[in-house]
């Protein structure tokens, strides 16, 4: 993924986003971008930006209750687009 300057609005997202996503990763919770495995900053940065699209996590739960996975999916219309 090509590197971009942040705005500030970009920065804030990206900063807490990550943040987040390495609480749940010390807890053992796998998070995908798109089916793909990528390292956390790739995964905040593409929220981030949103320059290819929005992104909405999908939160995945054992049948105990437990989180397990978090899956990254690109949503609206050019989510649509691209699954032709």
């Amino acid at each position: 993924m090509k590197k971009k300057k942040f705005t500030k609005e970009e920065r804030v997202r990206y900063d807490t986003l990550l943040k987040q996503m390495k609480h749940y990763e010390k807890r053992g919770v796998e998070i995908t971008l798109s089916g793909e495995e990528c390292s956390l900053e790739e995964i905040a940065s593409a929220c981030a930006v949103r320059e290819h699209g929005c992104y909405m996590g999908d939160y995945i739960w054992d049948e105990t209750g437990k989180l397990k996975e978090i899956r990254y999916d690109r949503i609206g219309a050019d989510a649509k687009r691209n699954q032709s």
